[in-house]
């Protein structure tokens, strides 16, 4: 499995720690993790860390092409 570049990583993790203490992810019906799990997952690159990592960068290339706000215009 290939390293993942540290400045990503750096970006997803500033971008989950700007998140509510509050916010988590519920992953099927019972498994919580908490913001500093979510960041230590990112930090550890585990499967659940580079899922994280791929769906924020989906995100944030689709903010730049302008995706985001297309699809809220529907």
């Amino acid at each position: 499995m290939a390293k993942i570049n540290n400045d990503l990583k750096d970006l997803v993790i500033a971008r989950i720690e700007a998140y509510s203490d509050e916010v988590g992810l519920i992953i099927g019906s019972d498994k919580h993790y908490s913001k500093s799990e979510l960041v230590d997952n990112v930090k550890n690159e585990t499967e659940l860390g580079r899922q994280i990592i791929d769906i924020q960068l989906e995100y944030l290339q689709d903010m730049i092409k302008g995706n985001i706000y297309t699809a809220l215009d529907q």
